[in-house]
Parts: C-alpha cells; sequence; structure tokens
C-alpha cells in the first residue's frame, strides 16, 4: 500500500482506502460535485432515506471492484496475471490502479437528480459522454497524467468507466477484462448500487449475498481470450442479484409515484434551462458541472413567477394521479397500440396528462456472456440456471396520469380506446 494513503467511512462498505492520486482524483471538482447529485432522483418524496448521493456510490464501486480483483488474483495467481497479459507484479499493480480510477469515476458524468431527467441531454447524448469528457479534459485528465507511481492511459480508464457504448473495446483483454469487473451484468456497480439503495430505502428486494458472489468469482477461457466466470457454488448468488435488480425496478426505481415525479422535474428543469441553454443540459463543461440539485432545489422553492408554479406538484404534492395503467397483456395483439393510445390522450386532454412507459432489460446476459465452471467444466449459466431462463425479458410499465380532477375522465377515456381496439382486433 503506498504511504499516502486516507479512509473514507462508507456505511455499506465500512473504510474505504485511497491512495494519493485517488485523493487527488476525489477532491477535485467534478467529483465532489457528486455529493451534490442525488443518487435516486425524487425517490426521497416515496423514501425520506433516499437523499444518498452519487459521491458515495462512486466509493463504494471502486472498493467491490478492487474486492473482485484481489479475489482473482488470490485464485489464479501468476496464471491469472499472464492471461491478462501483466507480465510483473508492477504491470498488475497498475491494472489494479486503473480498474481503481475508472470505477471511481464511471458515474462522474451525471446531471442534476441523476437519472430522473436524463431527456433533457440533447441529440442522444447521455451521462456517460459527460464521464467520458470529464476524464479526457480538464482537472482529472490533470490528476491522471500527475500519477508519480504509474503511466496512466487516459482511454484505458474511460473504457472501464464507461464500457463499449462510447468507447471501441480495446485490443488489451486485460483493460476489456477490468471493464467487466465494473459495468458487467455481475459488475461492482450494480452490485454496489442495489445494496447501497435498499440500505437507504429502507427495503429489502435488493439484498443479496454479495460477499458470496465476489468470492466465487473466476476466470474461464472463451473463444481464445480469458473471460470473467461464476464457480457452481456461486450460481444463486448471481440468480439473486438478477431478481434482486429485477424487483428493484419494478418496487421502487419504476414505482408509479416514483416515476411522475421524475416527470414534473423535467419539467421544472427544462423551463429553468429554457433562457440560458435552450431547455436542455449545457454542452460546454464548465457550465454543466456547475449545475447540481441544490441550485435546482433551490429555485424550486422559490415564489415567484414561473417558478412556483411550475414547481407546484413537487413542493406541495400535488403530482398528477395515475388514471390508468397499461398492462402488457392488454398489448399482446397489438403491439403498437400504447403509441397510438399516447398520441390520442395527448390531443384529448393536453397539458392535463402526462404518459410515460419506462422500459429496461431484466438483464443484457447472451449466451457465452457468463460461464459456470464445475469441476472443469463450463456451462453457460442461460443454460445452468432454471431461474434466469424464467425471468421476463424485459420491465415495461406503461402509464397515464392526469390532474386530480380529471383523473376519473382520463381513466375512461382510456378504457374506451383499449376496448375500442380490442374490439376491431377481434373482427
Amino acid at each position: 500500500m503506498p504511504r499516502n494513503w486516507n479512509e473514507v467511512r462508507d456505511p455499506v462498505h465500512d473504510f474505504v482506502v485511497l491512495d494519493e492520486l485517488e485523493r487527488q482524483v476525489v477532491d477535485s471538482t467534478p467529483f465532489q460535485r457528486l455529493k451534490r447529485i442525488k443518487q435516486l432522483s425524487t425517490t426521497h418524496y416515496l423514501y425520506p432515506g433516499a437523499m444518498h448521493t452519487r459521491f458515495e456510490h462512486s466509493v463504494g464501486t471502486m472498493h467491490l471492484a478492487t474486492i473482485a480483483f484481489d479475489t482473482l488474483v488470490a485464485k489464479g495467481g501468476s496464471g491469472f496475471l499472464a492471461a491478462m497479459g501483466w507480465s510483473t507484479e508492477r504491470e498488475a499493480e497498475r491494472a489494479r490502479q486503473i480498474l481503481r480510477l475508472g470505477a471511481l469515476l464511471h458515474d462522474v458524468g451525471h446531471s442534476p437528480f441523476s437519472h430522473g431527467p436524463e431527456a433533457l441531454f440533447r441529440d442522444g447524448a447521455r451521462h456517460e459522454n459527460y464521464t467520458k469528457r470529464l476524464i479526457e479534459e480538464g482537472e482529472i485528465q490533470s490528476v491522471l497524467a500527475g500519477s508519480r507511481l504509474f503511466s496512466i492511459p487516459v482511454e484505458d480508464v474511460v473504457y472501464v468507466a464507461v464500457g463499449p457504448r462510447l468507447q471501441t473495446p480495446p485490443k488489451d483483454v486485460g483493460i476489456r477484462f477490468l471493464g467487466e469487473l465494473v459495468f458487467g451484468d455481475l459488475g461492482a456497480d450494480r452490485i454496489d448500487y442495489l445494496n447501497r439503495d435498499s440500505l437507504h430505502l429502507g427495503v429489502q428486494y435488493g439484498r443479496f449475498d454479495y460477499a458470496r458472489l465476489l468470492n466465487t468469482l473466476t476466470v474461464t477461457e472463451h473463444h481464445g481470450d480469458p473471460v470473467l466466470a461464476i464457480e457452481a457454488g456461486g450460481v444463486h448468488a448471481a440468480e439473486s442479484l438478477l431478481l434482486a435488480r429485477y424487483f428493484m425496478f419494478t418496487q421502487v426505481y419504476y414505482h408509479p409515484i416514483r416515476v411522475i415525479y421524475d416527470r414534473h422535474l423535467t419539467d421544472f428543469i427544462k423551463a429553468y434551462l429554457e433562457e440560458r441553454h435552450g431547455g436542455y443540459f449545457p454542452a460546454e463543461l464548465p457550465a454543466y458541472i456547475a449545475l447540481t440539485d441544490v441550485e435546482i432545489e433551490e429555485v424550486m422553492q422559490r415564489d415567484s413567477e414561473p417558478w412556483a408554479r411550475i414547481s407546484e406538484p413537487l413542493r406541495r404534492r400535488t403530482h398528477y394521479r395515475l388514471a390508468r395503467e397499461v398492462h402488457p397483456d392488454e398489448l399482446a395483439a397489438n403491439p403498437a397500440l400504447f403509441d397510438k393510445l399516447e398520441e390520442s390522450v395527448v390531443n384529448e386532454f393536453g397539458n392535463d396528462v402526462r404518459v410515460d412507459a419506462p422500459t429496461k432489460e431484466t438483464h443484457s446476459l447472451k449466451t457465452g456472456d457468463l460461464l459456470v465452471v464445475d469441476d472443469g467444466e463450463v456451462v453457460d449459466i442461460l443454460v445452468r440456471s432454471e431461474l434466469i431462463q424464467r425471468l421476463p425479458p424485459t420491465i415495461w410499465r406503461g402509464r397515464v396520469y392526469a390532474k386530480k380532477e380529471r383523473e376519473e375522465e382520463v381513466s375512461k377515456f382510456v378504457d374506451s380506446l383499449i376496448k375500442s381496439q380490442e374490439s376491431s382486433d377481434a373482427e
């Protein structure tokens, strides 16, 4: 361990140790900003304890990714290092440093209120686009360039942080593997947020035996490359993670009231950004990282117009009510029905309604993505696990919300649209 190190006390993982370079990253303006970005957007309107931020989640993700790395090194020894292309202990330490930095920085580009107002990114951008730029430019880039122990390629840190969505996977198999430890289906990011969110919300949906999961990680070969795998004894822990994620989305993240609060929040932020940035998050990094939950919430509390009117659903809990939820089986005969329904409802009721249809893959596992090693035999977890086979592939919730005084009227209107479509399909 480097001589200059610091401890961070974390409610989920107890003490987390930072070396000098990591401390400089944590002390940087973009990373300190994460203390003012809530992890779960407007969820605290429903679960008062959900006040935790992207800051502690980022530190926790780094900690868990390190445990996974150290476990694999302890198990595989020189064979593991050789498979990754790290021929010396120093090269392995350098890879460990890159992993920790990528995990630490994986969420540095989040907007105010995290995922809640992501519709306000321009031109299909995502928070990962800003993460990439914040690592490549400015203060964080200068910190990484000043590393005294190792040469830290910025492009490797970026890949470990954001994965293949924005950056072509590198030829270096070791860096590709490090990325999987952060953003994979069993990655440190997912393990941390499920357990952390459950703790702060006071629910059990996201809890699972992540210590067992990390302890049963291993490496095997697939198509000539070393890939992350799991020992047979960890299959139930892996299943528990996927179930935990499924339940957290269905019961918490896509809770109907949480969803409509996010819509009201998006309406407010869009109006707030209209004059300065055209209603979208600014493209310029200094302006973007200056925006935090604190600024948005301060403006939200103003009594002056138009802020008081636009923020009223959030300030006074006068949010739109759930008028009708459309179940997937109602769309079985005509998957395009919901889009037509949305158009009809908005044309009829205008600004008195909001229509939302959050969608999420239950998991992104495909054949060969996660292998199970059992007494030398290698089996795909999609074959091994009946539970994963039976999970619905997609979580989808189609909902129509309305002002309280129009809730019943909108509900009847949606019912009539669905019934008329069913009658048409039956003819």
